[in-house]
C-alpha cells in the first residue's frame, strides 16, 4: 500500500514475529493476538497464550523498544476463572488506559458460546473483574 505512488504507508517489520511460542518459559501451543500499551515507558502486549489443553489465558511480556529484547512473566497472567463464565478459557483483548487504570475488553468462552468480558488494572499484575454483558450469558443471570 502506497501514498499515491510515493512511498509505503505500512513496511513490515523484518524481525516479525516478535513472540513465538518456542521462545516462552514453559511448553506451549501458540502465541498470538496480543493488546499493547505503553507502561511505565516500554511497551507491553498482553498475549493470548493458547496451552496444551487448548485453553487460552492471557500474559503479559515486554519491551524497553517493543521489538526485541522481551521479558515474558507468567506471573502477571490474567487467567480464565475456572468455575464461572470464563470456564473454557479467554482471548482477543483490548486495552485502553483510563487516567492511571487500564481497562481489559476481551472474549471470554462459557457453556453459552463466546461473552464480552471487562476487567481492570493498575499494575498488570493484579485484576479485578467488572462483569460480564449479563444478556449474554445464561450461567451469569439469577
Amino acid at each position: 500500500m502506497t501514498d499515491g505512488g510515493r512511498q509505503p504507508l505500512v513496511t513490515r517489520y523484518d524481525g516479525n514475529p516478535i513472540l513465538v511460542a518456542r521462545r516462552w518459559p514453559h511448553t506451549v501451543n501458540a502465541v498470538f493476538n496480543p493488546a499493547a500499551a505503553e507502561v511505565d515507558g516500554e511497551t507491553l502486549l498482553l498475549v493470548r497464550v493458547e496451552d496444551r489443553t487448548g485453553l487460552s489465558h492471557l500474559c503479559v511480556a515486554r519491551s524497553a523498544d517493543g521489538y526485541t529484547n522481551w521479558v515474558i512473566e507468567p506471573d502477571r497472567s490474567l487467567l480464565p476463572l475456572r468455575d464461572g463464565p470464563e470456564r473454557f478459557g479467554i482471548e482477543d483483548p483490548r486495552i485502553t488506559r483510563v487516567g492511571d487504570e487500564y481497562l481489559i475488553v476481551y472474549t471470554g468462552y462459557s457453556h453459552g458460546g463466546p461473552l464480552v468480558c471487562l476487567a481492570s488494572t493498575r499494575d498488570f499484575r493484579t485484576y479485578e473483574r467488572n462483569g460480564v454483558h449479563v444478556d449474554q450469558c445464561s450461567e451469569c443471570r439469577g
